[in-house]
């Protein structure tokens, strides 16, 4: 077993960890280089109390994101799916529930060695193909996107609920596989959004999050799960 694991970390783990560091680090800075250029090229640069007003409004939910949000994923969809969900976006409407069908279909138990494989490969396939279909997607659908955007027509309409609906059926998938462990983080969900309906949601999860561990935790230890 000792030397599956040594083989593991150093063919999978370490190549995965040393790219997806480097990936992410290029990423944010690229994420300057639009601002640098119109900056230095042409002497565009916001005022100080404006940039720094911009900045606080971002970086105060921003930065609870970016604590809350790796901590809660990373268990679900592993070590790579983790670096490229974060570098590529769409993690919870498209990486997460590829990356729990992916481990569903190949029955392995989240959490384990073969799971991360399984998942990291599934959310690879998955920016290729979605890569794929937004190409051709938007060169097919590109004259109709301001028909289709309209506000008040049925596409704009339709596409607002797509969010709510993918999450209701990931954590319908979560919840039905085993009931009791959503009882108290599901029931507690609906009671702060129907008395703090204006928190933001950055700020919710994380409570939610440590309750559900907690709870499961409980029912584990006396036997009820």
């Amino acid at each position: 077993m000792s030397g599956t694991n040594d083989a593991y970390n150093e063919v999978f783990i370490k190549p995965v960890g040393k790219t997806g560091k480097y990936s992410i680090l290029l990423a944010c800075v690229c994420l300057f280089l639009p601002g640098m250029y119109l900056a230095v090229v042409h002497g565009l640069v916001p005022p100080a109390p404006a940039l720094f007003k911009a900045l606080l409004g971002v970086w105060s939910f921003a930065i609870v994101f970016s604590i809350v949000e790796p901590i809660i994923y990373f268990t679900m969809i592993g070590f790579g799916g983790t670096y490229m969900s974060f570098l590529t976006g769409n993690l919870v409407n498209l990486r997460l529930p590829i990356s729990v069908t992916v481990q569903q279909v190949a029955d392995t138990r989240e959490g384990s060695r073969e799971a991360e494989v399984v998942s990291t490969l599934g959310v690879a396939a998955s920016l290729l193909a979605s890569q794929a279909v937004l190409t051709v997607g938007v060169l097919l659908f590109l004259p109709f996107i301001d028909r289709l955007n309209a506000s008040g027509s049925p596409t704009g309409v339709a596409l607002k609920f797509v969010l709510p609906a993918l999450l209701g059926a990931v954590g319908g998938m979560f919840v039905f596989r085993n009931a009791k462990l959503g009882i108290i983080p599901v029931t507690l969900g609906f009671i702060a959004a129907f008395l703090f309906p204006k928190i933001p949601s950055s700020y919710a999860i994380f409570p939610l999050v440590v309750i559900s561990i907690a709870s499961a935790r409980f029912l584990y230890k006396k036997g009820w799960v």
